[in-house]
């Protein structure tokens, strides 16, 4: 779950909802930007459901008693959350290898270096998994690796934006954004000429992005709930998530 907190609420977006709007930001890609073209419909379904391994997890979101607030992608526990990403990996390497190979990058990439023997043995299977994929898929050469690099960055980078436009109030500042973005992201793409892409608010429904990666302006739209405070009170997390009606956002990047 993506989660912020506002005055009475909180804000709560389930991980595949924000994972369908990084695919819907990528389908707006500059074509000229677009390497690998053949493997394009791999690489849109791979940043479109590179979250699904949430959708049982988010179904009937958990209470962080100790951190008093609902558990979100980022502090929920281990060992569950690996459990859940290897079967939404699998899923999606069923219905498209290299999707599946790109997704397991995607989260190879969050615990490389992580100390806990659970997440070391999730790097090793992953890690097994690409490899058997790559065979698979007769990706080994220097350019398929790098095409599948590239690629690989697109997941990364409609991740982090489409995290942008969910994890903070829409309009915020750009001295009170969400440090992780603060700064631009982290993604250097050729076309960029070695700068960051960076995004500000200009009001509560358009983004601008710099320099822009897209063919043109582009309205994407997710849906959230924004569950009260008392609502969670009175009813418990999940209760008061199931009867809050879902709201709609639409931005406009440009």
């Amino acid at each position: 779950m993506v989660i912020y907190e506002r005055e009475d609420d909180w804000v709560m977006i389930p991980q595949h909802h924000h994972g369908l709007l990084s695919g819907d930001i990528a389908r707006h890609w500059n074509s000229a930007y677009i390497k690998g073209t053949e493997r394009w419909s791999d690489v849109i379904f791979a940043i479109a459901q590179h979250d699904r391994a949430w959708i049982d997890l988010d179904e009937s979101p958990f209470w962080n008693d100790s951190a008093k607030k609902p558990y979100s992608f980022i502090d929920f526990p281990l060992i569950p959350k690996l459990t859940f990403y290897k079967k939404g990996i699998a899923e999606v390497e069923r219905q498209s290898p290299y999707a599946g190979l790109l997704c397991s990058l995607h989260y190879h990439s969050f615990l490389v270096g992580a100390k806990e023997p659970a997440a070391i043995e999730f790097t090793r299977q992953e890690k097994a998994r690409q490899d058997r994929l790559m065979e698979q898929l007769n990706l080994f050469g220097a350019i398929n690796e790098d095409l599948l690099k590239n690629h690989f960055l697109m997941v990364q980078f409609c991740d982090d934006l489409s995290l942008y436009l969910c994890m903070q109030e829409p309009g915020t500042p750009k001295a009170e954004e969400f440090p992780w973005f603060k700064d631009g992201f982290k993604q250097i793409f050729p076309f960029a000429e070695g700068n960051k892409i960076i995004a500000e608010w200009l009001d509560s429904k358009h983004v601008s992005l710099h320099p822009f990666p897209l063919a043109s302006p582009a309205v994407v739209s997710i849906k959230v709930k924004n569950v009260k405070k008392t609502d969670i009170h009175q009813l418990g997390i999940a209760k008061a998530y199931k009867d809050t009606e879902w709201k709609e956002r639409t931005f406009t990047l440009t």
